[in-house]
């Protein structure tokens, strides 16, 4: 009778853990993410945006371009892009920047500084038309300073 609990409490426990192994196996969000490049065509890590790779996000046209943040400015200043381009923002200064949407902007994008230190890298795919003006609110205000544009025109 020993014998045949212990077998039962050995059951109950594979049973008990069988969901949280195929749990294991589903796919990490972080797996779902686009895969950016940088300047030389190397590829980086695309850490940031929710919106970039998920399922219900914004499809990328394959199409990839690099903003530089630099200490003071962002090398390209001011960009143009086709819709679904994702735009790649890296920062290779020496400080830590952010890259905000400027007040009067289409929003709902961007990245704070605590995820944006020298070396870390932004993605985001621009899905829709029009002029997403930001800044690094630590090395610039409102159209002044470290500040930059990127114009999203329509497919063509």
């Amino acid at each position: 009778m020993q014998v045949t609990t212990r077998w039962a409490a050995v059951i109950g426990v594979v049973l008990l853990g069988a969901p949280g192994a195929l749990a294991a196996c589903a796919d990490d969000p972080s797996d779902l993410r686009p895969v950016a490049t940088d300047a030389s065509g190397s590829q980086v890590e695309s850490p940031v945006d929710a919106g970039a790779g998920d399922a219900d996000g914004p499809v990328a046209n394959g199409v990839s371009v690099t903003v530089q943040a630099l200490d003071n400015t962002f090398r390209v200043q001011d960009l143009v892009v086709e819709v679904g381009t994702e735009v790649v923002f890296e920062n290779v200064g020496r400080n830590e920047h952010n890259v905000i949407p400027e007040p009067d902007s289409i929003q709902g994008w961007g990245v704070g500084e605590d995820r944006f230190a020298p070396g870390d890298v932004y993605s985001h795919v621009f899905d829709a038309p029009g002029v997403y003006a930001y800044v690094c609110t630590i090395h610039g205000v409102n159209g002044k300073g470290m500040v930059g544009t990127v114009t999203v025109e329509p497919a063509g």
